[in-house]
């Protein structure tokens, strides 16, 4: 073989290496085919990984199959040149299609081969397939020089390790697609759960702002206007509007994920979280909020409000029936030696959540795993919550730690980068 056609098929080989599928793959190779031979058409057969009594064939006539999958599958056992190069592992040339006793002439007659090489594509000593390049219709037949068939087979014994990468990406592709799938899934769940602790809650409050401003506008129905009309007015107006502002709260709750972040007052939005979940604390726990700072974050308000109420009902459910809920909002700024004292945490200025409980504190081993997804210490308890707190903060660019000991309660702490 001439340096000329060795620097032709070396210089289709950094294609190959930068294919990233099936079309890259065959165009790669009709390209090849084309600049080292007279032959313009150039198909793949492989052998079925997960079915070695098939071949998978891609690229026929230029016919591309998107993916591993869609390839057109045929059995060796009724193509007599795919068992012949499976036996001798060298090229088998057919120069006329149309008189070779192992031909299928039906087939031939409906495709119009005219010649058809078969070059082994083996990988580690072992025959993987073949390179399939021939003539058609008036093209005639072709019969291949001893220089074309050592190209041919040269550039044959790349196509192995690329269609391996190859389909190991797609196979990455594939579980990315199915993982974002599942993610979404997830998100959706979490919603569902959320929204399912705070329905009673809500429908509670609902009832008694409903029932504020229907029995004002009942009392105004019955007696004539007076001074105290506009008051009463404006007590209904007030209670119709909370409505309204519950309701969407609760409709945000359960919409998709749109991650629109803003600058907020993050005690702003643990005023509107305590209101959204109070209905669902019972009347025996105390729940405060402590101002020690008025920090400013950047965040999706849905998302961080999210995070809240799950920290704010996995403190109820620790406390029980009686007990206190202290939040308290504040700044902190991470140096060398605070940062190794938290897990988790790293240099810089961040806001933070403190939610403690009065509840019976965690174990050394539980704090290694509460922010684990499905781990769960209650009864019928989903281990989504704290991993929920977790992820919306790990998106936020931000961090969460934990400290407890058994018998002496637990903070949780949300830390968000400071503005």
């Amino acid at each position: 073989m001439s340096a000329q056609s060795i620097q032709r098929v070396l210089a289709h080989s950094g294609e190959l290496q930068r294919a990233r599928s099936l079309d890259d793959l065959i165009r790669v190779a009709n390209s090849a085919v084309r600049d080292v031979s007279r032959y313009r058409t150039a198909w793949i057969a492989l052998l079925d990984p997960e079915n070695d009594a098939n071949v998978r064939i891609i690229g026929v006539q230029g016919s591309v199959p998107s993916t591993w999958l869609n390839a057109l599958v045929i059995p060796i056992g009724g193509d007599q040149m795919i068992q012949e190069i499976l036996r001798g592992g060298v090229p088998v040339v057919v120069e006329d299609a149309r008189i070779d006793p192992r031909t299928n002439k039906d087939i031939v007659a409906q495709v119009g081969n005219r010649t058809i090489i078969n070059v082994p594509i083996t990988l580690g000593g072992s025959i993987r397939g073949a390179l399939g390049i021939g003539s058609f219709h008036d093209e005639g037949v072709i019969a291949p020089t001893p220089e074309e068939l050592e190209a041919l087979t040269l550039f044959a014994t790349q196509l192995a390790p690329a269609f391996d990468r190859i389909r190991a990406l797609e196979e990455r592709d594939r579980v990315i697609a199915e993982s974002k799938v599942l993610e979404q899934h997830l998100r959706s769940l979490e919603r569902v759960e959320l929204m399912g602790v705070l329905a009673a809650g809500v429908a509670h409050d609902m009832n008694n702002l409903l029932s504020v401003a229907m029995l004002t506008i009942e009392g105004m129905s019955k007696e004539r206007l007076g001074a105290d009309d506009a008051s009463a007015l404006a007590d209904a107006s007030r209670a119709l509007v909370k409505m309204r502002d519950i309701s969407r709260q609760l409709l945000t709750l359960g919409k998709p994920d749109e991650s629109i972040r803003r600058a907020v007052d993050l005690n702003t939005r643990v005023q509107s979280t305590l209101e959204l979940v109070r209905p669902s604390i019972p009347r025996g726990v105390k729940v405060v909020h402590e101002h020690r700072g008025a920090p400013r974050v950047e965040a999706d308000s849905v998302q961080l409000e999210q995070a809240l109420a799950n920290l704010v009902l996995n403190a109820r459910d620790a406390v029980g029936q009686s007990g206190t809920i202290t939040l308290q909002v504040d700044e902190r700024n991470f140096d060398d030696a605070l940062v190794s004292q938290v897990p988790r945490s790293r240099l810089g200025r961040f806001a933070r959540v403190r939610v403690s409980d009065t509840g019976p504190g965690l174990s050394a081993e539980l704090k290694e795993k509460v922010f684990d997804p499905l781990f769960t210490t209650k009864p019928r308890g989903t281990g989504l919550g704290l991993a929920v707190v977790s992820r919306i903060t790990e998106q936020h660019q931000g961090f969460v730690a934990v400290e407890s000991e058994p018998g002496h309660g637990a903070s949780f702490e949300l830390y968000l980068p400071a503005l």
